[in-house]
């Protein structure tokens, strides 16, 4: 027997599976629209990642920046979606200043890492090395810069000080989807198969399951968290910056002499 996650249903063979899927397209497109989506607790586990955290020579402290990938492009995750790289070129233009980091999706004030004039999202085309992921390929990751203040949880910050394997995830509203299938009878889902599947880093999983769906444009809403384990799991902590204040040595001027400045300085009568 084959389980369907999409129809949450067991099938005989993939065949079946396929020809239902393709049947009921529609209905399962409007069902993934009406859902807010957040991390299932299911840590995938395909893929395993190196250190990322930057050196910084000093522990983490209030009023440092982190830097966190809360999801990534071209990646088949545990909804069975493969965002592609446009998904959050919109989202991201219309909600920046207006969207909290939190802890596991609560949206509650002990559970904030940073409020929304604290956080700063950016897209950025990255390669899997430069996520530790041991594979040729690019994505793109949507960063959040998230300021640590007094207010930011207490769990969260001690988990970026400490480097703890943490993952993150986004909430996030469908706006655009299809779906990919392997089946040639279904002509449409099999040319959108044949084109994405290339570009999915576990292409092997994408392969087995034997459909997915493509999403190409999503909403951000309202958060993007820290979490054990996220439906991407390619999302770590990349480290952090200095506090902004903080004197850096590299460019640090002498102090300012006021007395050896004054010296022969004359006062006109």
């Amino acid at each position: 027997m084959i389980f369907c996650k999409a129809l949450d249903k067991s099938f005989e063979s993939k065949e079946e599976m396929f020809k239902e899927l393709s049947e009921r397209k529609e209905e399962i497109f409007a069902l993934k629209k009406a859902t807010i989506k957040e991390t299932d607790g299911i840590g995938l586990g395909l893929i395993k990642t190196g250190a990322t955290k930057a050196e910084s020579g000093r522990n983490l402290a209030i009023g440092d920046t982190v830097r966190n990938v809360i999801n990534t492009t071209n990646y088949l995750d545990s909804h069975d979606d493969v965002h592609l790289s446009a998904i959050w070129d919109k989202t991201v233009n219309e909600q920046q200043g207006k969207v909290y980091h939190v802890a596991d999706h609560e949206l509650k004030s002990g559970k904030v890492v940073s409020y929304p004039n604290e956080v700063t999202m950016t897209l950025k085309q990255m390669s899997w090395r430069d996520l530790g992921v041991n594979a040729e390929g690019v994505t793109v990751a949507l960063i959040y810069d998230s300021l640590m203040t007094d207010k930011t949880n207490p769990d969260v910050f001690k988990a970026y000080r400490d480097n703890a394997p943490v993952q993150h995830s986004i909430r996030m509203q469908y706006v655009k989807i299809s779906i990919a299938i392997n089946d040639p009878e279904s002509k449409e889902a099999f040319a959108l198969y044949n084109n994405t599947l290339p570009l999915i880093l576990n292409r092997s999983k994408a392969e087995e399951q034997g459909y997915f769906f493509v999403v190409s444009e999503a909403k951000i809403v309202n958060e993007g968290s820290t979490v054990l384990f996220g439906s991407n799991d390619i999302t770590p902590f990349l480290g952090f910056k200095n506090t902004p204040n903080e004197p850096d040595e590299s460019t640090q001027k002498e102090p300012f002499d006021f007395i050896a400045a004054c010296k022969g300085f004359k006062l006109n009568n």
